[in-house]
């Protein structure tokens, strides 16, 4: 399977844009409707803020699940890229291979 670099780092970077632009727009009308109906009857707005904040953090949560995906696809398909676009038997990439293992290896992630 080939990989490229640009094309892995497009869509990842478009899936987390639009992601947080989607998180954005439906938080503010989230935020919108629960200010209307509190304003309307003021009597329940200690529920309706209860469910505003639920639904918040639903929807944040989905934000975050995207960018957990797009982590755990850089991190599986980070040497395999490297490699496709420098060759298995390239100095560069050897290079980038064993400062990438080095770092993982630091940071208590090694396989």
């Amino acid at each position: 399977m080939d990989y490229n670099v640009g094309l892995v780092a497009l869509a990842i970077g478009l899936g987390m844009a639009i992601a947080a632009a989607i998180g954005a727009l439906s938080q503010s009308r989230a935020i919108a409707g629960s200010v209307e109906a509190i304003a309307r009857q003021p009597e329940a707005g200690g529920r309706i803020f209860t469910s505003m904040i639920i639904g918040l953090a639903l929807i944040e949560t989905l934000v975050l699940f995207t960018f957990l995906v797009t982590g755990i696809i850089l991190k599986g398909d980070l040497s395999k890229i490297v490699q496709a676009n420098y060759g298995k038997n390239n100095v560069e990439a050897q290079k980038l291979m064993d400062n990438y293992e080095s770092e993982k290896a630091k940071a208590g992630g090694g396989h």
